[in-house]
């Protein structure tokens, strides 16, 4: 089961994971060129591409030791090809073993279940826990309000280390829960329990005033990182543009020998300050695809072309908006960037819409990496809630997860 301390797990695997890669190198007198830290990275890629430091056992029992085992096997054979040493194979099976083990190691700690009480109603539980695509607890039980019994006599009993509340905490109850969090338990609302535990914002229960006194949001006056963000910008803008040129060639190709029509799609998106810019796009769908008008794009629309298909799922189709990052009207990471005819509609249906538009749109974003495509009114809702959980904390760190889990979606042709 995955928990809010993956990212420490992470960490210590790779710590352990780099000191029994280093000193099994040193005890077989093999020296820590660039070529060997290049292999010990790609060793941790290749895990974190292939979930196997999720450390869980979803995928069964076994299947992490058979994935692991395929990179190994095949760089061990890559560099015996090179080398010619035996030794090698026996290296890497040590490796792979041990690996293995110090895996088995944090998932024992990972599996234990926090225990939870939900208190509120069962239509509340539905939507803030079950309509939940992760859930981090294991509630054990729901109580209607907090006074249809003694919640208190329960917590020792049945071994409760959570309780997420839906409403305020009245003075009636404060000290009680006071007591409970010195004790130990986690007491959160559900809005902070979004927030902490889903890393999402509940944009339905909160207010101007939460707005007003929440830490977070630097990103909006801290002019030395906006200036990190834009160099960083600009810099991989330019590296990407050289390194996808081949593709981006390629798939001009393609385009025009599919279909009739231009090779690029202009469209007028809104973006920061609720300025419009013309986005650019390989076309994905037909010439014609909205002769009757603007309309929400579906995940088998058919208007989409077969590379069109292929180029979306690949996102190769958003390539051209390095230019539109080079201009400093997007940026490689930030919420997408809408149609203003849509974003009219979704600012009258949804709280704080227009939030959206404080930093600069993106290429890619916390929605994208965290929620499935969706094109619907309470889509948007749930995008949203992740948008504005990226505006509050973003930091260069959080750009740096997301870039990586935009390469896992791409690469294993999920996403939009």
């Amino acid at each position: 089961m995955k928990t809010r301390h993956l990212g420490y797990f992470r960490t210590v695997y790779i710590i352990l994971f780099y000191f029994l890669f280093y000193f099994g190198n040193f005890y077989y007198g093999t020296p820590m060129k660039i070529y060997v830290y290049t292999i010990f990275f790609m060793l941790y890629f290749y895990y974190y591409l292939t979930d196997f430091l999720n450390f869980d056992d979803k995928k069964g029992k076994y299947s992490p030791w058979i994935t692991s085992s395929v990179i190994n096997i095949a760089l061990s054979i890559l560099l015996w090809s090179f080398s010619k040493s035996n030794i090698l194979f026996f290296k890497f099976l040590i490796l792979w073993f041990f690996s293995n083990i110090l895996r088995e190691i944090i998932v024992k700690f990972v599996k234990q279940d926090t225990k939870a009480i939900f208190v509120g109603s069962q239509e509340d539980f539905e939507k803030c826990i079950l309509g939940s695509r992760i859930n981090f607890f294991n509630f054990v039980r729901r109580i209607k309000d907090l006074n249809e019994m003694n919640i208190f006599s329960c917590l020792e009993d049945e071994g409760i280390e959570a309780v997420v509340v839906k409403e305020e905490i009245s003075n009636v109850h404060q000290n009680e829960f006071l007591k409970m969090k010195l004790r130990g338990i986690r007491v959160l609302l559900t809005w902070q329990y979004q927030e902490e535990i889903e890393k999402k914002i509940d944009v339905k229960n909160i207010s101007d005033k939460w707005f007003l006194l929440s830490s977070g949001f630097e990103i909006l006056s801290d002019g030395f990182e906006k200036k990190v963000k834009t160099i960083a910008d600009i810099g991989l803008a330019i590296i990407f543009g050289i390194l996808t040129l081949p593709i981006m060639i390629l798939s001009s190709v393609i385009i025009k020998l599919e279909s009739e029509g231009p090779v690029f799609y202009r469209q007028k998106r809104v973006g920061l300050g609720g300025k419009e810019f013309e986005l650019i796009k390989f076309r994905s769908m037909r010439a014609d695809a909205e002769k009757n008008g603007p309309q929400w794009s579906s995940e088998n629309d058919p208007r989409i072309t077969k590379f069109g298909n292929f180029m979306r799922k690949a996102r190769i189709d958003e390539l051209p908006q390095l230019w539109n990052i080079l201009k400093g009207e997007m940026s490689f990471i930030g919420p997408r960037p809408e149609r203003r005819i849509f974003i009219d509609q979704l600012e009258r249906e949804l709280p704080y819409y227009n939030m959206r538009h404080l930093v600069r749109p993106g290429l890619t974003g916390w929605a994208q990496v965290m929620y499935p495509y969706g094109s619907s009114i309470e889509d948007s809702l749930r995008k949203l809630e992740y948008d504005l959980y990226y505006i509050k904390h973003q930091k260069i760190i959080l750009d740096i997860l997301i870039f990586f889990k935009t390469i896992k979606i791409v690469l294993f042709g999920k996403g939009r």
